[in-house]
Protein backbone atom coordinates (compact mmCIF):
# COMPACT_ATOMS: atom_id res chain seq x y z
CA UNK A 1 0.00 0.00 0.00
CA UNK A 2 2.78 2.73 0.84
CA UNK A 3 4.06 2.17 -2.58
CA UNK A 4 0.66 2.80 -4.09
CA UNK A 5 0.06 5.53 -1.93
CA UNK A 6 1.39 8.46 -4.30
CA UNK A 7 -1.02 7.42 -6.78
CA UNK A 8 -3.45 6.71 -4.67
CA UNK A 9 -3.22 10.22 -2.99
CA UNK A 10 -2.58 11.95 -6.67
CA UNK A 11 -5.84 10.22 -7.96
CA UNK A 12 -8.22 11.43 -5.24
CA UNK A 13 -6.69 14.55 -5.38
CA UNK A 14 -7.59 14.66 -9.51
CA UNK A 15 -11.09 13.94 -8.75
CA UNK A 16 -11.76 16.26 -5.95
CA UNK A 17 -10.10 19.11 -7.75
CA UNK A 18 -10.27 21.05 -10.87
CA UNK A 19 -7.53 23.64 -10.60
CA UNK A 20 -4.84 24.52 -9.17
CA UNK A 21 -6.16 27.01 -6.69
CA UNK A 22 -6.08 24.67 -3.38
CA UNK A 23 -4.07 26.02 -0.67
CA UNK A 24 -0.92 24.31 -2.05
CA UNK A 25 -3.15 22.00 -4.06
CA UNK A 26 -2.15 18.66 -5.82
CA UNK A 27 -0.29 20.66 -8.34
CA UNK A 28 1.48 24.02 -8.73
CA UNK A 29 0.51 25.65 -12.13
CA UNK A 30 -0.51 22.79 -14.14
CA UNK A 31 -2.63 19.46 -14.16
CA UNK A 32 -1.98 16.92 -11.83
CA UNK A 33 -2.75 13.90 -14.04
CA UNK A 34 -0.87 14.99 -16.96
CA UNK A 35 2.45 15.23 -14.93
CA UNK A 36 1.59 11.57 -14.22
CA UNK A 37 1.50 10.35 -18.16
CA UNK A 38 4.65 9.11 -19.80
CA UNK A 39 3.60 9.79 -22.92
CA UNK A 40 3.76 13.41 -22.48
CA UNK A 41 6.34 13.53 -19.91
CA UNK A 42 9.07 12.17 -23.14
CA UNK A 43 6.99 14.42 -25.27
CA UNK A 44 8.38 17.44 -23.70
CA UNK A 45 12.31 15.93 -23.32
CA UNK A 46 11.90 15.96 -26.90
CA UNK A 47 10.19 19.19 -27.20
CA UNK A 48 12.64 22.65 -27.94
CA UNK A 49 10.67 24.41 -25.40
CA UNK A 50 11.73 25.23 -21.97
CA UNK A 51 7.83 24.78 -20.37
CA UNK A 52 7.98 24.25 -16.50
CA UNK A 53 4.79 21.99 -16.84
CA UNK A 54 6.64 19.16 -16.40
CA UNK A 55 9.21 20.44 -14.45
CA UNK A 56 8.12 21.57 -11.36
CA UNK A 57 7.71 18.93 -8.34
CA UNK A 58 3.93 19.19 -6.81
CA UNK A 59 2.40 18.49 -3.08
CA UNK A 60 -0.73 16.55 -3.32
CA UNK A 61 -3.15 17.92 -0.38
CA UNK A 62 -2.36 15.35 1.65
CA UNK A 63 0.80 14.00 2.11
CA UNK A 64 1.60 9.94 2.15
CA UNK A 65 1.98 9.98 5.78
CA UNK A 66 -1.91 9.70 6.26
CA UNK A 67 -1.61 6.06 4.19
CA UNK A 68 0.40 5.50 6.45
CA UNK A 69 -1.08 6.29 9.68
CA UNK A 70 -4.10 4.07 8.43
CA UNK A 71 -1.35 0.88 7.32
CA UNK A 72 0.44 1.32 10.39
CA UNK A 73 -2.57 2.40 13.24
CA UNK A 74 -4.27 -1.41 13.59
CA UNK A 75 -1.43 -2.67 12.96
CA UNK A 76 0.17 -1.21 16.18
CA UNK A 77 -2.69 -2.34 18.30
CA UNK A 78 -2.70 -5.86 17.62
CA UNK A 79 0.85 -5.84 18.65
CA UNK A 80 -0.08 -4.26 22.13
CA UNK A 81 -2.83 -6.64 22.32
CA UNK A 82 -2.39 -9.77 20.56
CA UNK A 83 0.41 -11.09 22.69
CA UNK A 84 -0.94 -11.65 25.81
CA UNK A 85 -3.76 -14.37 24.45
CA UNK A 86 -2.67 -15.04 20.86
CA UNK A 87 -1.55 -18.15 22.08
CA UNK A 88 -5.31 -19.32 22.92
CA UNK A 89 -5.87 -19.37 19.29
CA UNK A 90 -4.85 -21.65 16.49
CA UNK A 91 -2.00 -20.52 14.00
CA UNK A 92 -4.74 -21.70 11.40
CA UNK A 93 -7.49 -19.43 12.10
CA UNK A 94 -4.97 -16.69 12.16
CA UNK A 95 -3.67 -17.27 9.09
CA UNK A 96 -6.49 -17.29 7.21
CA UNK A 97 -8.03 -14.23 9.07
CA UNK A 98 -5.05 -12.69 8.14
CA UNK A 99 -5.63 -13.70 4.24
CA UNK A 100 -9.34 -13.01 4.44
CA UNK A 101 -8.40 -8.85 5.72
CA UNK A 102 -5.48 -8.55 3.04
CA UNK A 103 -7.94 -9.68 0.07
CA UNK A 104 -10.52 -7.09 1.91
CA UNK A 105 -8.21 -4.64 1.30
CA UNK A 106 -7.37 -4.58 -2.46
CA UNK A 107 -10.74 -4.76 -3.34
CA UNK A 108 -11.55 -1.74 -1.07
CA UNK A 109 -9.00 -0.01 -2.68
CA UNK A 110 -8.83 -0.83 -5.91
CA UNK A 111 -12.60 -0.30 -6.06
CA UNK A 112 -12.82 3.00 -3.79
CA UNK A 113 -13.04 6.92 -5.35
CA UNK A 114 -13.46 8.07 -1.79
CA UNK A 115 -10.98 8.61 0.71
CA UNK A 116 -12.66 7.17 3.69
CA UNK A 117 -13.22 3.72 1.80
CA UNK A 118 -9.61 4.06 0.61
CA UNK A 119 -8.68 4.62 4.56
CA UNK A 120 -10.78 2.04 5.70
CA UNK A 121 -9.12 -0.90 2.75
CA UNK A 122 -5.85 0.41 3.76
CA UNK A 123 -6.54 -0.29 7.99
CA UNK A 124 -7.66 -3.68 6.44
CA UNK A 125 -4.59 -4.07 5.10
CA UNK A 126 -3.09 -3.01 8.13
CA UNK A 127 -4.76 -5.88 10.11
CA UNK A 128 -3.72 -8.53 7.81
CA UNK A 129 0.11 -7.45 8.27
CA UNK A 130 0.12 -6.77 11.89
CA UNK A 131 -1.86 -10.38 12.43
CA UNK A 132 1.16 -12.24 10.43
CA UNK A 133 3.62 -10.54 11.25
CA UNK A 134 2.94 -11.36 14.56
CA UNK A 135 1.57 -14.82 14.64
CA UNK A 136 5.09 -15.87 12.07
CA UNK A 137 7.58 -14.50 14.14
CA UNK A 138 6.18 -15.87 16.80
CA UNK A 139 6.27 -19.14 14.85
CA UNK A 140 9.94 -18.82 14.57
CA UNK A 141 10.23 -19.76 17.77
CA UNK A 142 9.26 -23.06 17.25
CA UNK A 143 11.87 -24.04 15.03
CA UNK A 144 15.75 -23.63 15.07
CA UNK A 145 17.42 -20.26 15.94
CA UNK A 146 18.70 -20.00 12.09
CA UNK A 147 14.46 -19.67 10.97
CA UNK A 148 15.01 -16.21 12.11
CA UNK A 149 17.17 -15.49 9.41
CA UNK A 150 14.87 -16.96 6.91
CA UNK A 151 12.00 -14.77 8.39
CA UNK A 152 14.21 -11.48 7.81
CA UNK A 153 15.46 -12.41 4.33
CA UNK A 154 11.55 -13.82 2.98
CA UNK A 155 10.27 -10.47 4.45
CA UNK A 156 12.67 -8.52 2.83
CA UNK A 157 12.01 -10.25 -0.36
CA UNK A 158 7.65 -9.93 0.04
CA UNK A 159 9.07 -5.54 0.56
CA UNK A 160 11.21 -5.80 -2.70
CA UNK A 161 8.76 -7.87 -4.79
CA UNK A 162 5.74 -6.10 -4.11
CA UNK A 163 6.96 -2.65 -4.24
CA UNK A 164 9.18 -3.65 -7.98
CA UNK A 165 5.63 -5.78 -9.53
CA UNK A 166 3.68 -2.46 -8.58
CA UNK A 167 6.31 -0.09 -10.19
CA UNK A 168 6.50 -2.61 -13.33
CA UNK A 169 2.65 -3.15 -13.53
CA UNK A 170 1.99 0.49 -13.15
CA UNK A 171 4.34 1.22 -16.69
CA UNK A 172 1.21 -0.51 -18.40
CA UNK A 173 -1.47 -0.39 -15.98
CA UNK A 174 -3.43 2.22 -13.81
CA UNK A 175 -3.41 2.40 -10.43
CA UNK A 176 -6.97 0.26 -9.76
CA UNK A 177 -5.87 -2.43 -11.83
CA UNK A 178 -2.26 -3.22 -10.61
CA UNK A 179 -3.71 -2.81 -7.16
CA UNK A 180 -6.42 -5.25 -7.67
CA UNK A 181 -4.19 -8.05 -9.41
CA UNK A 182 -2.58 -8.15 -5.57
CA UNK A 183 -5.86 -10.13 -4.45
CA UNK A 184 -3.07 -13.18 -5.76
CA UNK A 185 -1.16 -12.38 -2.85
CA UNK A 186 -3.50 -13.95 0.07
CA UNK A 187 -4.52 -17.15 -2.07
CA UNK A 188 -0.48 -17.63 -2.09
CA UNK A 189 -0.53 -17.06 1.66
CA UNK A 190 -2.81 -19.55 2.41
CA UNK A 191 -1.80 -22.07 -0.33
CA UNK A 192 2.12 -22.17 1.53
CA UNK A 193 0.53 -22.88 5.02
CA UNK A 194 -1.48 -25.41 4.00
CA UNK A 195 1.07 -27.42 1.64
CA UNK A 196 4.51 -25.96 2.11
CA UNK A 197 5.38 -25.06 5.77
CA UNK A 198 5.81 -27.94 8.32
CA UNK A 199 3.40 -27.42 11.18
CA UNK A 200 6.20 -27.08 14.53
CA UNK A 201 4.35 -29.97 15.90
CA UNK A 202 6.46 -32.43 14.04
CA UNK A 203 9.75 -30.54 14.36
CA UNK A 204 10.06 -29.28 17.74
CA UNK A 205 7.90 -29.22 21.39
CA UNK A 206 6.59 -26.16 21.99
CA UNK A 207 9.40 -24.12 23.98
CA UNK A 208 6.94 -21.83 26.22
CA UNK A 209 6.58 -23.79 29.01
CA UNK A 210 3.44 -21.71 30.28
CA UNK A 211 0.70 -23.85 28.89
CA UNK A 212 0.44 -27.77 27.89
CA UNK A 213 -1.82 -26.82 24.80
CA UNK A 214 1.31 -25.51 23.09
CA UNK A 215 2.27 -29.33 22.87
CA UNK A 216 -0.83 -30.11 20.87
CA UNK A 217 -1.31 -30.30 17.12
CA UNK A 218 -2.94 -27.74 15.43
CA UNK A 219 -5.72 -29.19 14.64
CA UNK A 220 -6.87 -30.20 17.72
CA UNK A 221 -6.24 -26.74 19.71
CA UNK A 222 -8.97 -24.64 20.34
CA UNK A 223 -9.79 -21.52 21.19
CA UNK A 224 -10.43 -20.61 25.02
CA UNK A 225 -12.83 -18.05 25.67
CA UNK A 226 -12.77 -18.41 29.33
CA UNK A 227 -11.08 -16.05 32.24
CA UNK A 228 -7.59 -16.21 32.90
CA UNK A 229 -7.14 -18.91 35.30
CA UNK A 230 -3.94 -18.66 38.00
CA UNK A 231 -1.54 -20.24 35.85
CA UNK A 232 -1.88 -18.03 32.85
CA UNK A 233 -2.33 -15.16 35.34
CA UNK A 234 1.15 -16.14 36.97
CA UNK A 235 2.02 -16.28 33.14
CA UNK A 236 1.25 -12.88 32.77
CA UNK A 237 2.70 -11.40 35.38
CA UNK A 238 6.33 -13.11 34.51
CA UNK A 239 6.26 -11.33 31.10
CA UNK A 240 5.21 -7.94 32.41
CA UNK A 241 7.97 -7.96 34.63
CA UNK A 242 10.15 -9.01 31.73
CA UNK A 243 9.24 -6.05 29.09
CA UNK A 244 12.09 -3.48 31.17
CA UNK A 245 15.16 -6.24 29.79
CA UNK A 246 13.50 -5.54 26.28
CA UNK A 247 13.96 -2.23 25.93
CA UNK A 248 17.75 -2.51 24.87
CA UNK A 249 16.01 -4.14 21.70
CA UNK A 250 12.97 -2.10 21.50
CA UNK A 251 15.09 1.16 21.58
CA UNK A 252 16.87 0.57 18.21
CA UNK A 253 14.14 -0.64 16.53
CA UNK A 254 11.97 2.36 17.67
CA UNK A 255 14.47 4.85 16.55
CA UNK A 256 15.49 3.29 13.10
CA UNK A 257 11.45 2.69 11.99
CA UNK A 258 10.89 6.52 12.98
CA UNK A 259 13.64 7.91 10.77
CA UNK A 260 13.59 5.86 7.87
CA UNK A 261 9.68 6.25 7.80
CA UNK A 262 9.80 9.67 7.79
CA UNK A 263 11.74 9.65 4.62
CA UNK A 264 9.42 7.27 2.86
CA UNK A 265 6.42 8.98 4.04
CA UNK A 266 7.67 12.31 4.81
CA UNK A 267 10.28 13.19 2.28
CA UNK A 268 10.18 10.78 -1.07
CA UNK A 269 7.83 11.93 -2.24
CA UNK A 270 9.25 15.55 -2.44
CA UNK A 271 12.33 14.30 -3.80
CA UNK A 272 11.86 15.14 -7.19
CA UNK A 273 14.68 15.72 -9.84
CA UNK A 274 13.53 17.11 -13.36
CA UNK A 275 14.41 15.34 -16.79
CA UNK A 276 15.29 11.94 -15.04
CA UNK A 277 15.87 9.25 -17.41
CA UNK A 278 15.65 5.44 -16.93
CA UNK A 279 16.90 4.73 -20.42
CA UNK A 280 14.66 5.86 -22.83
CA UNK A 281 11.51 6.51 -20.28
CA UNK A 282 11.45 9.90 -17.90
CA UNK A 283 10.74 9.31 -15.03
CA UNK A 284 8.20 11.90 -13.38
CA UNK A 285 7.29 12.84 -10.00
CA UNK A 286 4.95 9.71 -9.22
CA UNK A 287 7.59 7.73 -11.09
CA UNK A 288 10.56 8.79 -8.87
CA UNK A 289 8.87 7.90 -5.51
CA UNK A 290 8.13 4.43 -7.01
CA UNK A 291 11.15 3.63 -7.33
CA UNK A 292 12.76 4.88 -4.20
CA UNK A 293 9.98 2.45 -2.57
CA UNK A 294 11.92 -0.65 -4.87
CA UNK A 295 15.61 0.15 -3.80
CA UNK A 296 14.34 0.81 -0.37
CA UNK A 297 12.87 -2.51 -0.26
CA UNK A 298 15.88 -4.01 -2.35
CA UNK A 299 18.20 -2.10 0.55
CA UNK A 300 15.83 -3.82 2.82
CA UNK A 301 16.13 -7.33 1.15
CA UNK A 302 19.88 -6.93 1.18
CA UNK A 303 20.53 -6.53 4.93
CA UNK A 304 17.67 -8.91 6.14
CA UNK A 305 19.34 -11.68 4.15
CA UNK A 306 23.13 -10.91 5.53
CA UNK A 307 22.36 -12.54 8.80
CA UNK A 308 23.25 -15.74 6.86
CA UNK A 309 27.15 -13.97 6.69
CA UNK A 310 27.31 -12.09 9.29
CA UNK A 311 25.71 -11.03 12.88
CA UNK A 312 26.24 -7.27 13.90
CA UNK A 313 26.41 -7.99 17.82
CA UNK A 314 26.61 -4.29 18.00
CA UNK A 315 23.34 -3.31 16.23
CA UNK A 316 22.34 -0.05 18.31
CA UNK A 317 25.49 1.99 16.14
CA UNK A 318 23.01 2.09 12.75
CA UNK A 319 19.82 3.86 14.11
CA UNK A 320 22.34 6.66 14.61
CA UNK A 321 23.31 6.49 11.40
CA UNK A 322 19.64 6.15 10.05
CA UNK A 323 19.11 9.57 11.97
CA UNK A 324 21.99 10.83 10.14
CA UNK A 325 21.06 9.84 6.96
CA UNK A 326 17.50 11.25 7.57
CA UNK A 327 18.77 14.47 8.31
CA UNK A 328 20.81 14.81 4.99
CA UNK A 329 17.65 13.49 2.91
CA UNK A 330 15.14 16.37 4.68
CA UNK A 331 17.97 19.03 3.93
CA UNK A 332 17.77 17.65 0.61
CA UNK A 333 14.16 17.57 0.50
CA UNK A 334 14.29 21.56 1.33
CA UNK A 335 17.36 22.71 -1.38
CA UNK A 336 17.72 20.01 -3.53
CA UNK A 337 20.97 20.59 -4.09
CA UNK A 338 22.41 17.21 -5.24
CA UNK A 339 22.69 16.92 -9.26
CA UNK A 340 20.86 14.35 -9.45
CA UNK A 341 18.23 11.42 -8.97
CA UNK A 342 20.45 8.50 -8.74
CA UNK A 343 22.80 9.89 -5.73
CA UNK A 344 19.65 10.25 -3.88
CA UNK A 345 18.62 6.63 -4.97
CA UNK A 346 21.88 5.47 -3.45
CA UNK A 347 20.57 7.20 -0.06
CA UNK A 348 17.81 5.54 -0.26
CA UNK A 349 19.17 2.02 -0.68
CA UNK A 350 21.38 2.96 1.85
CA UNK A 351 18.85 3.55 4.31
CA UNK A 352 16.99 0.58 3.16
CA UNK A 353 20.31 -1.59 4.29
CA UNK A 354 20.46 0.20 8.06
CA UNK A 355 16.83 -0.44 8.56
CA UNK A 356 17.25 -3.74 7.70
CA UNK A 357 19.90 -4.62 9.73
CA UNK A 358 18.24 -3.22 12.78
CA UNK A 359 15.75 -5.20 12.29
CA UNK A 360 17.32 -8.60 11.83
CA UNK A 361 19.94 -8.29 14.12
CA UNK A 362 17.66 -7.06 16.92
CA UNK A 363 15.44 -10.50 16.76
CA UNK A 364 18.43 -12.62 15.79
CA UNK A 365 19.84 -11.50 19.31
CA UNK A 366 16.63 -11.88 21.01
CA UNK A 367 17.16 -15.77 19.77
CA UNK A 368 19.92 -15.86 21.36
CA UNK A 369 20.16 -13.92 24.81
CA UNK A 370 16.53 -14.30 26.04
CA UNK A 371 15.24 -17.60 27.92
CA UNK A 372 13.48 -19.82 26.23
CA UNK A 373 10.23 -18.99 28.53
CA UNK A 374 10.25 -15.59 27.38
CA UNK A 375 11.69 -16.03 23.71
CA UNK A 376 7.93 -16.39 22.08
CA UNK A 377 6.56 -13.72 23.95
CA UNK A 378 9.60 -11.20 23.58
CA UNK A 379 9.88 -11.42 19.74
CA UNK A 380 6.39 -10.63 19.72
CA UNK A 381 6.58 -7.82 22.33
CA UNK A 382 9.76 -6.25 20.87
CA UNK A 383 7.93 -6.50 17.73
CA UNK A 384 5.66 -3.43 19.05
CA UNK A 385 8.48 -0.83 19.17
CA UNK A 386 8.94 -0.58 15.34
CA UNK A 387 4.93 0.53 14.76
CA UNK A 388 5.60 2.60 17.59
CA UNK A 389 7.96 4.21 15.40
CA UNK A 390 6.17 3.78 12.06
CA UNK A 391 3.18 5.69 13.83
CA UNK A 392 5.84 8.13 15.56
CA UNK A 393 6.84 9.42 12.08
CA UNK A 394 3.43 8.60 10.60
CA UNK A 395 2.53 11.50 12.63
CA UNK A 396 5.71 13.96 12.05
CA UNK A 397 5.38 13.44 8.49
CA UNK A 398 2.41 15.47 8.59
CA UNK A 399 4.02 18.38 9.71
CA UNK A 400 7.48 17.69 7.58
CA UNK A 401 4.81 17.53 4.27
CA UNK A 402 2.99 20.78 5.15
CA UNK A 403 6.13 22.84 6.05
CA UNK A 404 8.09 22.14 2.98
CA UNK A 405 5.42 22.19 1.00
CA UNK A 406 4.43 25.84 2.76
CA UNK A 407 7.90 26.91 2.29
CA UNK A 408 9.40 25.32 0.01
CA UNK A 409 7.50 23.94 -3.00
CA UNK A 410 4.25 26.24 -2.97
CA UNK A 411 5.32 28.98 -6.00
CA UNK A 412 8.21 27.10 -7.96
Amino acid sequence: MLSAAFDILSELDSNTSSDSTDEYGAVFGTDNSSIGSPGACRAVFNSTTNSSEYKARYCNTAGTSVILLADILPTLIIKLTLPYFVNFVPYWIRIFASALFSALSFVLVGVSVSVPVVIVGVACASISSGLGEITFLSFTSHYHKSTISGWGSGTGAAGIGGALVYAGLRTFLSEKVTILLQLVVPIFLVLAYLFLLTKPSKLLPSQNSHSSSQAEDDKTRRIKFKFINREEARYFVSHMKYIPYLVKYMMPLYLVYVSEYMINQGLFELLYYKNTRLGTICLDQKDQYRWYQVVYQLGVFISRSSLFLVYIKWFWILPILQVINFVLLFLEAIYLVLPSFWITFFLVLYEGLLGGGVYVNTFYSITKQVPTAHREFSMGAASVADSFGITSAGIASIFIHNFICHNFVHGN
